[in-house]
């Protein structure tokens, strides 16, 4: 299999707070970590979520996936590596890898299926298609 080609990366560093009992990131938090780096991609494709929704278009999140290869500790310095994709006409699906730093030991594999609502209805507005152009494939 070919190494994914990716589109964005945002580095972070586990805060202790996020750990729990046994000294490492509590599960949740990588959804966290994820919803952050997207949201910070999607920021400098031009696309601001406060505006989209008084326009009546969000973007939300229908399904998670996450394979947990190995734990972070407390200020662990990680990335976020992201790609996306369409899957047909209302599906964006998004792929994340989180990697330890300095060893870029993966430590999360996640994807994270999207569509578009619009005025109620499920929908990948024009606004959101310009804006994505550019990462997503004909």
């Amino acid at each position: 299999m070919e190494p994914p080609v990716y589109q964005n990366e945002l580095e972070l560093e586990v805060r202790d707070y996020e750990c729990d009992l046994q000294g490492v990131v509590n599960n949740a938090n990588y959804q966290h970590y994820l919803e952050h780096a997207r949201h910070k991609w999607l920021e400098s494709l031009g696309l601001d979520f406060a505006a989209l929704h008084q326009q009546g278009i969000d973007l939300v999140v229908v399904r998670v996936e996450i394979d947990y290869k190995f734990p972070l500790k407390s200020q662990d310095r990680f990335v976020v590596r992201s790609w996306i994709e369409r899957e047909g006409r209302l599906r964006l699906i998004c792929h994340q890898d989180i990697y330890r730093r300095p060893d870029d030991k993966l430590i999360v594999q996640g994807t994270v299926t999207a569509t578009g609502i619009q005025n109620g209805r499920p929908a990948i507005p024009p606004v959101i298609e310009e804006k994505l152009k550019t990462v997503l494939a004909p």
